[in-house]
């Protein structure tokens, strides 16, 4: 699938800066579901309601980032969208190609590997991977990604035809974003004719633990999560539970540290000697069961006072 461009100069625009961070997220959504379903710029009602809310769409409406039917902005690529949806302002060439465009390229790459595997793979590749993971990610051909620098400096959903737009924002610039790391965070593309794709899986060792990123990625999911954070101890016994439980089920992979972080994010922690747990059953009402709780505690207290 394409890729949704955001000029990298986005982060200071006139328009982005109206429009402030929670209508972005909207924009930056709805614009990769027109990248990926090749909608050329048009954003259905329901999408636009499914990922934002009706604050954050006129937010973008007043900023000129996005276009509702009976729109009068100039631009000649801004398209008049149906009753109920919405277009993204200067979505089309030279920033995303059209439907026809992604189309026709993706056509051409088929008949081009086609006639590769004919010539010089006559067997299948029975690992089910290209020898590179990038390769023709948006079903184009091996030409490099078209870079246009435009000439009246727009750049798409904040370009220079509607009113809030400045002059000089745009950096011509399309680079593949990099691939993500087994271990978190982001690393380069791999050199060319490697064969990542292919890479042995393994058990995970016995004595395998987690590096001190994998601890403060999970501890900083816990927090933005409300969750309170580990011991060393409680690290200690998630680790042995993930190494046991992958040695059970006996699962193969290259890294494990994303997968522990998950548990390490997950996990629930036992809850301290003496503490009051409540069982939770479903067919109980809440208020009998905290009415249990509180009946225990009385009670609790009562033995204390009556020991003193």
């Amino acid at each position: 699938m394409p890729w949704f461009v955001v000029d990298d100069n986005a982060h200071s625009h006139p328009k982005m800066i109206a429009a402030g961070n929670a209508a972005l997220g909207l924009w930056l959504r709805a614009g990769a579901y027109a990248a990926q379903h090749l909608t050329d710029g048009i954003v259905p009602g329901v999408i636009a309601k499914m990922y934002g809310s009706k604050p954050q769409i006129a937010k973008l409406l007043a900023a000129g980032l996005w276009h509702e039917h009976g729109h009068t902005c100039p631009h000649p690529k801004c398209r008049q969208p149906q009753p109920g949806d919405y277009y993204i302002h200067d979505y089309l060439a030279p920033y995303n190609p059209s439907r026809a465009e992604v189309v026709r390229k993706r056509e051409r790459a088929a008949e081009k590997k086609r006639r590769q595997r004919g010539v010089q793979d006559p067997l299948p590749d029975r690992g089910g991977f290209d020898d590179d993971p990038r390769e023709n990610r948006g079903g184009y051909d091996d030409d490099p990604p078209t870079n246009h620098a435009p000439d009246d400096e727009e750049s798409a959903g904040h370009g220079a035809a509607s009113s809030g737009d400045s002059r000089g924002t745009h950096a011509p610039a399309n680079p593949s974003p990099p691939l993500p790391s087994h271990q978190g965070g982001a690393e380069s593309a791999p050199p060319a004719g490697s064969r990542r794709g292919r890479e042995p899986l393994s058990l995970i060792p016995a004595d395998w633990q987690p590096s001190d990123d994998d601890v403060a990625a999970a501890q900083l999911a816990r927090s933005d999560t409300g969750r309170e954070q580990l011991t060393p101890q409680q690290l200690a016994a998630v680790t042995r539970k993930f190494v046991q439980r992958m040695l059970d089920d006996q699962v193969r992979a290259v890294a494990w540290g994303g997968r522990w972080q998950q548990w390490a994010e997950n996990e629930r922690p036992a809850a301290p000697a003496g503490a009051d747990v409540i069982p939770f059953d479903r067919r109980t009402p809440p208020a009998d069961l905290f009415g249990a709780a509180l009946q225990r505690a009385q009670t609790r207290m009562t033995q204390e006072g009556g020991s003193r």
